[in-house]
Formats: C-alpha cells, sequence, structure tokens
C-alpha cells in the first residue's frame, strides 16, 4: 500500500512520560512487540510520524540540522495535543476485518494493548482521531516496509509470538 495514500492516526502520550520517553517506547519497545501481529496480518508498510526528540545541549546552531515539529496545512485541525501519527489501512478495511484467530486476539490483548496503555494515554483505538493521508507531517520512522521489519525484533518478542502460535495449533 502506498504509504502517501494512507489515513493518519493521531495518538497521545501518557502525559507521565517524556516526549522523548513516549518516542523511544514507541520505536523501540512498542514497534518490536506489533511487528510479528502486523507481518501475520499481511501489514505492507508501518510508520510513525512524530514531534522529534528536544535537542540535548549544546542548543543546535545553524550548521546543525532540526528536525521539523508536527505541522499541518489544514488550518481547522488543532494538532498541539497530538504527540504521534501512526499510518493506518483505510477505514473499509478496518470496518470489515477477517475473522482473527482467537490466538491472535489474545496477543492483541495480553502483549500489546498492555504496552499501548503504558506509552498512550489509553488503549489507542480508545483515543485515535482519524485524519486524511499526508494531513500531519514530522519525523518519520519506518518500522514495516515492503512487508519486512526494518526495526530489530528480538528473540524474546519471537519466542513470545511462537508460543501464541502454538496456542493455535491445539486450537485449530
Amino acid at each position: 500500500m502506498d504509504i502517501n495514500k494512507m489515513d493518519q492516526g493521531l495518538l497521545k502520550r501518557n502525559p507521565a512520560l517524556t516526549p522523548a520517553e513516549f518516542s523511544h517506547h514507541w520505536y523501540h519497545v512498542h514497534a518490536p512487540l506489533v511487528i510479528p501481529f502486523f507481518l501475520h496480518s499481511g501489514i505492507q508498510h508501518y510508520e510513525q510520524v512524530r514531534h522529534p526528540s528536544p535537542p540535548t545541549p549544546p542548543q543546535p546552531t545553524k550548521q546543525t540540522q532540526m528536525h521539523t515539529p508536527l505541522s499541518t496545512d489544514d488550518p481547522t485541525l488543532d494538532i498541539s495535543a497530538w504527540d504521534g501519527v501512526a499510518g493506518l489501512p483505510p477505514q473499509e478495511v478496518l470496518d470489515a476485518p477477517s475473522q482473527m484467530p482467537k490466538w491472535k486476539e489474545d496477543y492483541y490483548r495480553e502483549v500489546i494493548l498492555p504496552d499501548e496503555k503504558r506509552f498512550l494515554v489509553s488503549a489507542a483505538l480508545e483515543h485515535i482521531f482519524r485524519v486524511g493521508p499526508g494531513t500531519v507531517r514530522g519525523e518519520r520512522k519506518v518500522v514495516i516496509r515492503e512487508g519486512k521489519a526494518v526495526v530489530e525484533v528480538g528473540e524474546e518478542v519471537w519466542r513470545v509470538w511462537r508460543e501464541y502460535e502454538r496456542r493455535g495449533e491445539t486450537e485449530g
């Protein structure tokens, strides 16, 4: 799926986390947890767009590169309350999901969802705000490209995923 045609979902960080902690957790902890789930679901592209981490002293000079904060050309959209944006499949895909096996639902409910509640203000589906493709710009971090993970997924995550897959074999 062409990322430039994907809707975007605006997300809010857990206020107990700094923006830097939120960004780190989302990319380095949460992304590896969702990669097996997304790949199994046939997701070909997933990326995160977020406010960049604040610069560390010394302050950037004209010669150093500055990252762009979240921005939009839509004057009716106030994005100041949002901390990140995830690429979303079209709403019609979400409205007609395929039957998910119980073991995969369990992985989502027992692994992904508790982690969402650690770094987001609530479960993503409880507060996400859908906007059109390319509405919000910012620092982009690709997680899955052309059906392949570009973020390292540790062996512990794969071990847990395989345990859930084995549950599916015994359920079948």
